[in-house]
């Protein structure tokens, strides 16, 4: 059984990856991401104390490093969303979350989020139909998770 702070690692992991996805949706419409049916693939790194690392079960630390994919539909209604929350300085869908910096030049996209005590950065690059980026979270207890994205349009949404 894994221990707290195990369980922990695993939760930062996964809300890392789950920010990371909701931040790309963030910049969407600043970057003209065309709506649609888009597959998400999601590789996690996540670096823990070695004691923890330890108290893992050994399935955990494999799962965690294989690459995620899921499909997800981002309609215009939610571009639209986004971007009253991009001009309210909201970071995705926890109203924790904010966002304290940020900066789009061309197709690169920048930005830090504040969501409680845990900051995360991220930077990318949009095109109309495909995205790319990779964020770094860092907790308050110092254990840091990075996320690497890779988004492409695969058809309408159903």
């Amino acid at each position: 059984m894994p221990s707290l702070s195990s369980s922990r690692a695993v939760r930062a992991a996964a809300l890392a990856a789950a920010a990371a996805g909701a931040s790309f949706v963030l910049y969407a419409q600043s970057v003209n991401l065309r709506p649609g049916l888009y597959e998400f693939t999601n590789t996690s790194d996540l670096q823990l104390p070695p004691d923890v690392a330890a108290k893992m079960p050994p399935q955990y630390l494999e799962m965690m490093k294989k690459p995620q994919v899921s499909r997800r539909c981002i309609s215009q209604p939610d571009l639209d969303h986004v971007s009253r929350q991009l001009a309210e300085g909201k970071g995705g869908e926890s109203q924790s979350c904010h966002v304290t910096d940020r900066s789009i030049s061309g197709s690169t996209v920048k930005f830090t989020s504040q969501c409680g005590r845990d900051t995360a950065h991220f930077e990318g690059t949009f095109a109309p139909e495909s995205f790319q980026g990779t964020m770094v979270s860092t907790s308050d207890k110092g254990q840091t998770v990075t996320v690497r994205i890779a988004a492409r349009r695969v058809g309408d949404c159903s």
